[in-house]
């Protein structure tokens, strides 16, 4: 299961993602790179969208990522 953004800082989450899938995933350190931190979660992970640069607010990205995911 996906951790969901709610009531998360984007960093905050972005541990939760990493220990989500085991690692595979840094920790993102500074939320003004979100855009490319999530393009390396999807790279990582093999995964086929959504693309974080179709996204200007990173809770919109990532609550779509949490339904793909």
């Amino acid at each position: 299961m996906t951790t969901l953004p709610t009531g998360l800082t984007c960093t905050d989450w972005s541990g939760c993602i990493a220990s989500d899938f085991g690692g595979r995933v840094p920790k993102l350190m500074d939320e003004t790179g979100w855009q490319d931190w999530a393009a390396g979660v999807i790279l990582n992970l093999g995964f086929s969208g959504p693309n974080p640069y179709q996204f200007d607010d990173w809770r919109d990205w990532a609550e779509r990522f949490c339904q793909n995911g």
